[in-house]
């Protein structure tokens, strides 16, 4: 399910676990669509957890200047940090 529209959390945040599609290894990820956590996590300082089924691909070539970067990717077979 998307987001719904409503004002962000104001509050202290110490970590988000982010949904994606794919990710890759400099910690950039493809998600779906709309930039809702692109536009969350640009102001906040919280370690960014990404959730994949799939391994890291090599390089997303379409990232642009929003794109904010994972700390760490999490999938079936091992933990990533970048």
């Amino acid at each position: 399910m998307e987001p719904q529209k409503g004002n962000l959390h104001e509050g202290e945040i110490d970590m988000v676990v982010i949904p994606l599609l794919a990710f890759d290894k400099q910690g950039y990820r493809v998600g779906y669509g709309k930039g809702f956590y692109d536009r969350f996590l640009r102001d906040i300082n919280a370690q960014k957890i990404g959730l994949s089924l799939h391994p890291a691909i090599e390089k997303i070539d379409d990232v642009n200047e929003y794109d904010i970067k994972l700390d760490f990717c999490i999938t079936p077979t091992e933990i990533i940090k970048f």
